[in-house]
């Protein structure tokens, strides 16, 4: 394998080298990455605290709240990649942190992830906590576990809408 040009210090390493550490380079952004946006870092603070307010109405409701944040506040970067490989929106609510993509586990406690506990979890946002002041949506017609079991809610000001 050929030498590497010589690297910060002046040491000499392989190509080889080199490739593993910027690999490992790309593997810790991308940990950073997805660890950033599936927080609830740089989300606001309204749309916290509807998130709060969900898990709440679901045990008031007599049901579990098993959520997973999926997506909270994101990078243009990586909104970029979602929309031109994963059909996210170009303009997304997730840009300006007042939107988050859960995934909807076993909410109603019948031992299943299904399209029952979206249902539950749409129902609560719809109606009780988001109203006309924002946007929810699911995806449960598509294909893959993480799709069909999200639900995005946001705060956009204007009521929108998508049941799949």
């Amino acid at each position: 394998m050929p030498e590497a040009p010589a690297a910060a210090g002046g040491k000499k390493g392989t190509w080889a080298r080199a490739a593993r550490r910027g690999a490992l380079l790309l593997l810790l952004g991308a940990l950073g990455t997805w660890t950033y946006t599936s927080s609830l870092v740089g989300v606001r603070t309204e749309t916290r605290q509807t998130y709060r307010a969900l898990k709440e109405e679901l045990r008031r409701a007599g049901h579990r709240p098993h959520l997973a944040v999926l997506s909270g506040r994101r990078f243009a970067v990586d909104n970029w990649l979602l929309n031109t490989f994963g059909g996210a929106s170009r303009n997304s609510r997730h840009l300006h942190g007042d939107a988050i993509d859960v995934l909807v586990l076993d909410v109603d406690g019948d031992g299943r992830a299904d399209r029952n506990d979206i249902d539950i979890v749409y129902a609560i946002l719809d109606q009780k906590l988001i109203g006309d002041s924002g946007g929810v949506g699911t995806y449960a017609g598509e294909s893959g576990f993480f799709n069909r079991q999200m639900v995005h809610f946001d705060l956009r000001g204007h009521r929108a809408r998508w049941h799949r």
